[in-house]
């Protein structure tokens, strides 16, 4: 499993999809900024990140993300 790649399309989807910054997302998220930078940036693989970005969206906002996410798992 490629995590950095993984990060690549959360932190895609943050920005493109959500139309958040990294620090409005770790507020909304109650995270610390650097650890969800890190996990961005394929330096950290908890996999709590990812259900927090399949939490902050709509519905479709979720599928389109588990749809990116299956395609390289």
């Amino acid at each position: 499993m490629d995590i950095k790649k993984i990060g690549s399309i959360c932190k895609e989807h943050r920005k493109n999809i959500l139309k958040l910054s990294l620090t409005n997302f770790a507020l909304i998220n109650n995270e610390n900024l650097q650890n969800i930078y890190a996990f961005e940036n394929g330096r950290a693989n908890n996999i709590k990140y990812i259900y927090m970005y399949l939490e902050t969206g709509t519905d479709e906002q979720k599928e389109k993300l588990i749809k990116e996410l299956f395609n390289i798992l």
